[in-house]
Order: structure tokens, then C-alpha cells, then sequence
């Protein structure tokens, strides 16, 4: 399918400091002041930073030092993970809130800060108490925009998005294992904006982790392909696609392969070692060692 010029789809991962990329994504052999994240942004145009979900206590430099890193890279965006105080233990105080604003300044004034996630766990079920505490957290995040995910079937009402979506509030569509109590893959849009959190399939490891990892899994072709479609559907103006299928490093090996889905007459810069552990990739792209210069992914070849 050719590229839509009216559509801007970014696709991005759910961190770049994922052990899952080391030797595979990443050189096996990292040079001293090797950075991970101005490696990545040679390849993506987007990141969900995670490192925000566990703590409060990141500074402003440390995002400016994140702006330093992908600053090669004129298209490179970010979307920011609330901590976790506000969407599972909801402990945070207003210092969180506060820590966390001030977090974001500087990639909002660069115009990188491509929005805010709040993502709620499965065991987050509909009530109208915590529907009302969706709508506080819209106002104290309100300043940049919002994607919000809900995963509990229980908030799979039409009256819920809408409600979101008069806030402003983008509903993330979220693709989980088919299970009872998972809200289904959507097509939501709000202000514009779409968000697709792609975190694999595997309901047989996804509430028993004795049986292996619960991200463990990739995507087919035609699950690609039925994904475009979805997102065609909608016609946001600006789409954001985030893979979460990390283990084996199988969410770059995707994210490769959608970005071709997209645009195949692009020809894509891939990492060598992805390459060599996934040799279909060569097809859609050119392999590039460590020590070569480019741009980005986005580049095309001469």
C-alpha cells in the first residue's frame, strides 16, 4: 500500500534501554560514551519513554540531555509514561505531579513532546469514581496532549470515549491478547491524534508467567498489513504506533516491517545484527554496521 501523504504515521518503541536489544538491536560491542538513545534515533522517529513510570526523580537535564542525544534527527518525537503513583498505586503526591511537569518543560519548548501516556492495568475496572479521577488527571496533565489507556472490557462504552474525547483526552487502542476481560483493539482518534500501544498476542503466557514471557511474540505480515488498515480507517492526521513485543527484540523487527507496509518504496537502514538475527529484513532494507554514518531510517539510499 503507498505511502498516505495526508497521514503522518510515526512508529516508535516503549523505551530504548531494553536489555532485549543488546547484541541485537545494539552492537554487541558498545564503545565507552556509547548512547543508546542517539543510536536508536539514527533508525526511529519516536520513543515511549518508560524510565518516567518508575520514578519522580529524573531532572530537567536529564531531558535535555535526552534532546542532545536525538538532535541529528529533525522528525524524533517523544511521548512520556505518567509515573505509575498516578495509575496503579495512586500514592503520588502533588510533588510527583510537579517533578513530572517540570520533567517535560524542556522537550515541550523544542517542540518534541508529542504527548503524555496514562496507561491503567487490566485490574483498572470501570467505576464512576474513577471515571471522574480521569477527568482530574486531564486537568492536572491538560497542558500537552493526552493518551489515555484503559485496558478492563468494563470501559468499552461509547459513553467512556466520549468522554475522553471531549476533554481532549486521545483513547490509546491497544492490542492485548484476545481475552474476556480486555478491552478489544480500537480505532479511536481524538483532536487529530491516534495511538496504537501494539503489545503481542500471547494469551497463553499473559496471566501465567511460569509459562514464559507475556510480550513474547510477533506480528505477521497480514497482522501489519490489517493494522495500516485500521489506521488508514481513521484518518487521524498524525498516528502514532508503539510496539511493546520486546523479547528477542521482535518489536524493532516489527516496527521495521510496518514502516516498509507503509511506504515500500522506501528503503529502509537497518542494524546489522537485526539483520543477521532476522535475515527477511534484508529484503526491505540495507544492513548497517555501527561505525556507519547516516541520518536515519528515514534516509533512502542514492
Amino acid at each position: 500500500m503507498p505511502a498516505d501523504s495526508s497521514q503522518e504515521i510515526i512508529v516508535g518503541m516503549g523505551g530504548w534501554d531494553l536489555p532485549p536489544f543488546d547484541g541485537r538491536f545494539y552492537p554487541a560491542a558498545q564503545e565507552k560514551g556509547f548512547r543508546k538513545l542517539a543510536y536508536y534515533a539514527r533508525f526511529f522517529d519516536a520513543v515511549e519513554v518508560n524510565v518516567t513510570f518508575y520514578n519522580t526523580a529524573l531532572a530537567p537535564s536529564q531531558a535535555r540531555r535526552w534532546l542532545q542525544d536525538v538532535s541529528p534527527n529533525a522528525r524524533f518525537r517523544f511521548t512520556v509514561k505518567l509515573f505509575r503513583g498516578f495509575t496503579h498505586t495512586f500514592d503520588a503526591t502533588q510533588r510527583d505531579a510537579t517533578a513530572f511537569r517540570r520533567l517535560l518543560e524542556p522537550l515541550r519548548e523544542s517542540g518534541r513532546l508529542a504527548g503524555v501516556v496514562i496507561q491503567f492495568p487490566g485490574s483498572f475496572a470501570r467505576t464512576k469514581d474513577r471515571l471522574l479521577y480521569l477527568g482530574k488527571l486531564g486537568e492536572t496533565f491538560g497542558d500537552d496532549p493526552l493518551f489515555v489507556e484503559v485496558r478492563h472490557r468494563s470501559w468499552d462504552d461509547p459513553a467512556v470515549w466520549e468522554f475522553l474525547t471531549s476533554r481532549q483526552m486521545c483513547p490509546v487502542n491497544t492490542d492485548l491478547p484476545a481475552m474476556r476481560t480486555h478491552v478489544p483493539l480500537g480505532s479511536r482518534t481524538a483532536a487529530g491524534r491516534a495511538y496504537f500501544r501494539m503489545m503481542g498476542r500471547n494469551a497463553e503466557t499473559w496471566n501465567h508467567p511460569e509459562k514464559g514471557d507475556r510480550y513474547l511474540y510477533r506480528y505477521s505480515e497480514a497482522e501489519l498489513r490489517d493494522l495500516l488498515e485500521r489506521i488508514r480507517s481513521v484518518a487521524a492526521p498524525s498516528t502514532f504506533v508503539v510496539f511493546h513485543n520486546d523479547p528477542q527484540a521482535n518489536s524493532p523487527v516489527n516496527g521495521f516491517q510496518f514502516r516498509h507496509i507503509v511506504d515500500p518504496a522506501k528503503k529502509l537502514m537497518i542494524p546489522a545484527p537485526l539483520v543477521r538475527l532476522s535475515p527477511e529484513l534484508g529484503v526491505i532494507g540495507t544492513a548497517v554496521e555501527s561505525e556507519e554514518s547516516l541520518f536515519n531510517g528515514s534516509m533512502q539510499r542514492p
